[in-house]
């Protein structure tokens, strides 16, 4: 059987146009150890704003409002246009945004859009699985030294070169952050986030030679803070006709943005 085209913007057109009901990856909107999360995280952020990206047809767009002060803090963004219509529709009190989180040109135009309303930076990125559906596409094909990079990089002879997807998500979520954002993950994957954990060089997707040329280490920009496992048995009333399941558990990654500058060249 061959692997669903993640990485595809066809893909998801074609999904949410067969089946436009709501849809949660991994874990219900409402579940209770996800939302304890959120809470805690916005208790702190730095910003209000947040960013919640992947949002397809989830219900967890319209149960942030219930956490926010004004639903314009949300800003709701998905690589497929059909979920995005779809949400603007059904309530446009929240900002709703097609976009390839992949594509430096959408990011910084992005970045220039919420600057406008006076939004210095997202104060919390929710992200349901979209880091693994990201990590299915292809390596990005990028010009070094990249676009958005450290202050102060010195101009260098041009080159090209492939990166992995999860880098480039990272660097791209570090750019719309304040320091002390954070970025919740929620995986199926216990090592989705090893690129930024692991002592193994291998484990962690950008070389040497890359960094060299111009590319910032993601590792510079975000700390993993907290890793837990969260239960994905659903509750199941009565003890008559249950049939034992096993328990599946999940990952949610609580992740710190540093104070590390970037800046669009």
């Amino acid at each position: 059987m061959t692997a669903p085209s993640f990485g595809e913007k066809s893909y998801w057109d074609t999904r949410f146009t067969k089946n436009p009901s709501p849809f949660d990856w991994l874990l219900p909107a409402a579940a209770v150890p996800f939302l304890s999360s959120i809470k805690s995280s916005l208790s702190t952020a730095p910003s209000s704003q947040i960013l919640h990206i992947g949002c397809g047809t989830s219900s967890l767009s319209f149960t942030l409002k219930s956490l926010v002060k004004s639903p314009t803090d949300i800003y709701n963004v998905d690589f497929s246009h059909i979920p995005i219509e779809a949400g603007r529709s059904q309530d446009g009190s929240m900002n709703w945004k097609t976009m390839d989180l992949l594509s430096s040109e959408q990011v910084l135009e992005f970045k220039g859009l919420v600057s406008v309303n006076d939004v210095r930076g997202f104060g919390l990125i929710i992200d349901k699985s979209t880091a693994d559906a990201i990590a299915c596409a292809d390596d990005v094909v990028v010009e070094l030294p990249y676009v958005i990079t450290a202050e102060g990089i010195e101009e260098k002879s041009k080159t090209t070169t492939n990166i992995h997807p999860l880098v480039i998500l990272a660097l791209h979520m570090a750019y719309l952050t304040v320091p002390g954002a954070k970025w919740l993950i929620v995986s199926y994957s216990t090592s989705r986030c090893s690129f930024l954990t692991s002592q193994n060089p291998d484990d962690r997707y950008v070389k040497d030679d890359v960094l060299e040329q111009g590319f910032t280490d993601p590792r510079l920009l975000w700390k993993v803070i907290k890793e837990e496992g969260l239960s994905a048995r659903e509750e199941v009333s009565g003890t008559d006709d249950v049939v034992a399941r096993p328990v599946v558990k999940h990952t949610l990654y609580t992740l710190e943005r540093t104070d590390f500058k970037l800046v669009a060249r």
